[in-house]
């Protein structure tokens, strides 16, 4: 557990460097490849793999950052509707929460499952029905909120399926960087 809390060496410019990389990769999959049902409404997104990913490989700090930045320029880069920050603050626990059970790489089954649940409930359900709240009201976030809810129920096994697979294949990609640079 002292490793999860630790930043010595998180933000290095390689480490950086990849997150820049899976951060531009995280606003093309959430801008170009969401499918929407009105604009306030996922329908279908990816933008979660590079956020896994994140949060996998470089832990709580990174995740942290990674969402404020991925959120902020992802909003910037193609505006829909005012700008709220508080977005931001969703992928930041959503990061966090996938921090606690994938970081070190730990791309198992259980604890894709056990992470998407969480940020399921915690953030889509909890955190950004109070931001929609806000923004639409309480009768349009409840609308939202319960077609949502079967959006992520269907989308649930795609996404551990997918996490899985890109994480894996994450955590092969920066284990041969390292050997490499080690050999060197």
């Amino acid at each position: 557990m002292k490793d999860f809390f630790s930043i010595k060496g998180v933000f290095s410019v390689r480490n950086l460097t990849m997150m820049a990389l899976l951060a531009a990769l995280d606003v093309v999959l959430a801008r170009y490849t969401t499918i929407h049902l009105t604009p306030q409404f996922t329908l279908v997104s990816f933008e979660y793999i590079p956020s896994a990913i994140v949060a996998g490989l470089f832990g709580p700090w990174a995740g942290i950052v990674f969402g404020l930045v991925s959120d902020t320029v992802g909003y910037f880069s193609n505006p829909v509707g005012p700008y709220l920050p508080v977005w931001a603050i969703s992928a930041m626990v959503g990061n966090v929460i996938q921090s606690v059970f994938l970081y070190q790489g730990k791309f198992d089954w259980w604890r894709i499952l056990i992470a998407r649940l969480l940020v399921m409930l915690v953030v889509t359900m909890g955190l950004n029905f109070i931001w929609q709240s806000i923004y639409f009201g309480a009768a349009a976030a409840a609308y939202y909120n319960s077609a949502r809810i079967i959006s992520n129920i269907i989308q649930l096994p795609i996404q551990v399926v997918l996490i899985r697979v890109f994480g894996q294949l994450a955590l092969r990609i920066v284990t041969r960087m390292n050997a490499s640079r080690q050999s060197v």
